[in-house]
């Protein structure tokens, strides 16, 4: 490589070269498709023993969905080894799970070599990571006018009506985004919340209130059927799309099961990786926050709804860890969504299967509260719902989410204002609202932070992976060439085998122990045992066996599970006497 002649021209090629390692340019706050490509490219060029970097489906606008795995080794042993994967983009408006997803890969690419915890977890567990599975949705995010919407590029004929995609959001004010629109009208559902006025609170008619407002997405009325922005662009919510739950007919969940690209992609990938333990989807559900309800097995007959109380303890040890990291003190609202990926990987596929959003207002106003203020801020809050009368809850939360906006990210919201409306020539309309994509991703500002929250979380779940080993290996010499040989084997990782769920489902195939031996050498015992369930945290099991071996002094064995690795071992038989 030519040295460089000129201090101003090494200075320039190692902005642009730490520019290009990243993956963004300086006028954009997340990462566009192509960048993030070329920033996953260049990652696995920099450390080719280390990261595997592949393509696996193509969207409809022929945007790449990107693999990444990590780990050190040969193939065989990546795909035999403990795995965890990470998913994020489901819904292409999670621009910031990407982030926090991409900011993990680097951050373990960083530290192995360097990081004795990272370096171990690297030579023993295998990462696959998808930062963007809906690259079509985010790229809304990059264009003008810039439009939020969770759903692919699929044609859908949303209304009903023979036309497909003919009346979709518009920008009327012209601003390059697309907000929403209040229309004074008496027969609107919405009054202004006494609260803030920005807001729009629901009528309630038993409190005598009466409607003077509509709340709709900017746009006009382009089909003429007074319905307004009700088929846009899109689409398909891959959310939605999975086996569990699926809600046929639902406008965004597709035309039957992993009916895109993408989420067929991803299902297929799951069932070539039986290794895969443990799952994180960043994404709208949310079953860290708060700890799921359990139940018991509902029989073989009736398909479980809630989580098997079984596991629910893992949740809930991995729920203290993810708030712990984020820096939470108490639990928040969950979220569930019809047909999930994540609610597929656990009901059907029996894995340990974690959501959650990786940012909201609702965990950014947790995270910045001090924690010795909380009690007065609810006793100013209680007293503000007195003022207003009755004291009225309604809109609570979103009074203290745009509070907090206005102290944080002031240009997340654009007051209204008035403009002419073809659809309502003598009606006050106002265009407004929170810009697209405000209420789902932070400002460019927190993002190191929050990622580097992520990346701790992750890494720490990463550990929590079951591990296959062996105790002891205790042989007795019974007279005749016949020996008692016992075989201990343990369980040094945090979660067990299988989950309660895996065994249901039968995805989870069992923990088996392997002798290499004939048949006819076995007086009690088999070449092939079937172990129970093994708990974490130094769970063992035992196998016994008689064997008459008059030639053989050394035997080997292997110990095979699906989701905690394989190990093998020797029975060192004692000399007869």
């Amino acid at each position: 490589m030519r040295p460089a002649v000129r201090p101003s021209w090494s200075l320039l090629m190692s902005i642009t070269l730490v520019l290009v390692c990243s993956g963004l340019s300086l006028a954009e706050d997340y990462y566009r498709n192509r960048s993030l490509g070329r920033h996953l490219m260049s990652l696995a060029e920099r450390n080719p023993e280390l990261v595997r970097v592949e393509n696996i489906a193509r969207s409809i606008n022929r945007r790449n969905v990107w693999l990444v795995e990590v780990g050190r080794g040969a193939r065989q042993n990546r795909e035999t080894r403990p795995a965890m994967l990470v998913v994020a983009g489901v819904e292409g408006n999670d621009l910031i799970g990407c982030s926090a997803a991409v900011s993990w890969v680097n951050h373990l690419a960083e530290q192995y070599g360097n990081d004795a915890d990272v370096t171990k977890l690297l030579d023993t567990t295998t990462i696959y990571v998808m930062p963007r599975l809906n690259p079509d949705a985010a790229g809304h995010f990059f264009t003008k006018p810039k439009f939020e919407t969770s759903l692919n590029k699929r044609p859908v004929d949303d209304d009903h009506d023979g036309l497909i995609d003919e009346d979709g959001p518009e920008d009327i004010n012209g601003d390059g985004l697309v907000t929403w629109m209040r229309i004074e009208d008496p027969e609107g559902e919405y009054i202004l919340d006494p609260g803030d006025n920005r807001l729009l609170l629901k009528a309630d008619h038993l409190k005598g209130e009466v409607g003077a407002w509509r709340y709709l997405t900017e746009g006009t009325d382009n089909d003429k059927d007074e319905r307004w922005n009700e088929d846009g662009p899109g689409g398909v919510n891959f959310n939605r799309n999975f086996p569990y739950n699926f809600q046929f007919f639902d406008a965004d969940a597709g035309l039957h099961p992993v009916s895109e690209a993408e989420t067929r992609a991803i299902a297929d990938f799951v069932v070539e990786h039986p290794n895969i333990g443990i799952v994180v989807n960043y994404g709208y559900a949310d079953n860290l926050s708060k700890t799921p309800k359990g139940a018991r097995p509902a029989g073989r007959r009736k398909p479980m709804t809630a989580i098997d109380e079984g596991d629910v303890g893992y949740y809930r040890a991995m729920g203290e860890i993810y708030r712990e990291a984020l820096g939470l003190d108490k639990e928040l609202e969950g979220a569930a969504a019809s047909g999930s990926f994540s609610d597929w990987m656990y009901y059907h596929r029996g894995r340990l299967s974690l959501a959650a959003r990786a940012w909201s207002p609702a965990v950014a106003g947790e995270m910045s509260k001090p924690a010795e203020k909380e009690e007065e801020q609810n006793s100013e809050s209680d007293k503000k719902r007195k003022d207003h009368g009755d004291g009225d809850r309604r809109n609570e939360r979103q009074r203290r989410q745009l509070k907090w906006f206005d102290e944080n990210a002031p240009k997340a919201f654009v007051k209204w204002r008035s403009v002419e409306h073809p659809d309502f020539p003598d009606q006050r309309v106002e265009v407004g609202g929170y810009v697209p994509f405000a209420l789902t991703n932070p400002p460019a500002s927190m993002v190191e932070q929050i990622t580097a929250k992520h990346a701790n979380f992750l890494t720490t779940v990463a550990k929590k992976l079951p591990r296959i080993g062996i105790r002891q290996v205790k042989t007795r010499h019974l007279g005749r060439s016949v020996y008692e040989v016992r075989i201990e084997v343990e369980n040094t990782g945090f979660l067990p085998t299988s989950l309660a769920q895996g065994r249901t489902t039968r995805e989870v195939y069992p923990t088996r122990l392997l002798v290499d031996l004939e048949d006819r050498y076995f007086l009690s015992g088999a070449r092939f045992t079937p172990l129970p369930t093994i708990r974490g945290s130094g769970g063992m099991v035992e196998a016994r066996y008689t064997i008459q071996a008059p030639d053989r002094r050394k035997i080997g064995f292997e110990v095979v599970s699906t989701l905690a690795g394989r190990v093998g071992g020797a029975i060192e038989l004692p000399d007869a006497k």
